[in-house]
């Protein structure tokens, strides 16, 4: 059956790419828009298409210094592929973990064969023209954007022992093995379901990624956001974790925005602090489960007071609980998850956590990448 099927899919791509191959070699096929100039001759080239490959016969046009194949660039071609192939190949380029994988997707779901140095060629030039666009593109034109949310995250990428000289790390001597990539994201969400949580709205989230110090990637994330509607938004609102650079950027650049840290990270937190009171970690996840109802209600302060009186007397346990009480107070504001809740607010940064792990981590972080 498996070869049944791989020969009538084979058969039948050939026979489409034949047809394609005559449709668009016959005569007139540019139709009304033939160039200026004097047509020299005709040249051939080698097209390679979902379907398959053919050759394809084009004008070579003549005019002043503008000389070359006007049907080139009609058609859309990147150099010898058509923009449906090209599509495939950087969406196999950019989701499989190298270009060897990616040539294989091509082979197993499309019949297609192309080289993994043919497609890393392609998504690499496609990937200039992506940012030269990038740098072109203009505020949104929609009319209103309900909720309009930024997110904020770092993570560390493993780099070249170059690229890190003379940088303050982890290590046992102080030095550092990675840089941070800072990711911002924004999208937007116009509904809720019929439980009253946020919904995301469907293919509105985008991208910034960048090894930039905190202050220009803010100033980036403020342009993106622009970009995406800020001004019509009825309100917008920053989620992120407790780094400071990212409320600061977020005050900076966002006076106005509601913040909110992720309700995640808030849990995470609780356990680190209730750890350091008592390391027993029986009453240790008992102690958890007193406070997440108070968590979930927005009374922080309640959980820091509460934490206070059942602080160690000295040592390094009651310098961790005195930090992570310091969490809580500082970030009561940003931790009123009730309220966010019945507003109908995202309250946790799956997002850009999400986006950390594929922006980021399945480009840089896997194996051998540095």
């Amino acid at each position: 059956m498996g070869s049944l099927e791989k020969g009538l899919r084979e058969a039948l791509l050939h026979d489409g790419c034949r047809i394609l191959e005559a449709l668009l070699n016959q005569p007139g096929s540019l139709g009304s828009h033939v160039p200026e100039g004097s047509l020299h001759d005709t040249r051939k080239r080698t097209v390679h298409c979902l379907l398959g490959s053919f050759e394809l016969n084009r004008g070579y046009y003549r005019s002043g210094d503008a000389n070359g194949c006007p049907m080139d660039r009609m058609l859309g071609l990147i150099d010898s592929y058509s923009p449906g192939l090209a599509k495939a190949m950087c969406r196999a380029a950019g989701t499989d973990g190298s270009y060897d994988e990616a040539e294989q997707t091509l082979d197993i779901y499309a019949g297609i064969h192309v080289p993994a140095s043919q497609i890393r060629r392609v998504a690499q030039q496609v990937g200039q023209d992506l940012q030269a666009w990038s740098l072109q593109r203009h505020e949104s034109r929609c009319e209103k954007v309900p909720t309009l949310y930024i997110s904020y995250d770092g993570t560390g990428v493993p780099m070249r022992k170059e690229e890190t000289a003379g940088r303050k790390g982890k290590q046992a001597d102080g030095s550092s093995l990675s840089r941070e990539v800072k990711l911002g994201c924004v999208f937007s969400s116009t509904s809720t379901d019929k439980e009253g949580r946020p919904r995301r709205d469907p293919e509105s989230t985008t991208y910034l990624a960048s090894f930039d110090q905190a202050e220009p990637f803010g100033l980036g994330m403020l342009k993106e956001a622009r970009l995406r509607g800020l001004g019509k938004a009825e309100r917008s609102v920053v989620i992120g974790d407790g780094a400071h650079w990212i409320w600061n950027q977020a005050a900076i650049n966002f006076p106005g925005a509601l913040q909110i840290l992720d309700y995640y990270h808030a849990r995470e937190h609780l356990s680190d602090l209730a750890a350091a009171l008592d390391p027993d970690p029986e009453r240790c996840r008992k102690q958890v489960a007193d406070w997440i109802p108070w968590l979930d209600d927005g009374e922080v302060r309640r959980i820091a007071k509460d934490a206070e009186g059942k602080k160690a007397r000295s040592g390094k346990r009651r310098a961790t609980a005195t930090r992570e009480i310091g969490y809580f107070r500082g970030n009561a504001q940003r931790m009123r998850y009730a309220t966010f809740k019945q507003d109908g607010l995202f309250i946790g940064s799956g997002v850009i956590e999400a986006g950390c792990k594929t922006v980021v981590g399945k480009r840089t972080k896997q194996s051998g990448m540095f």
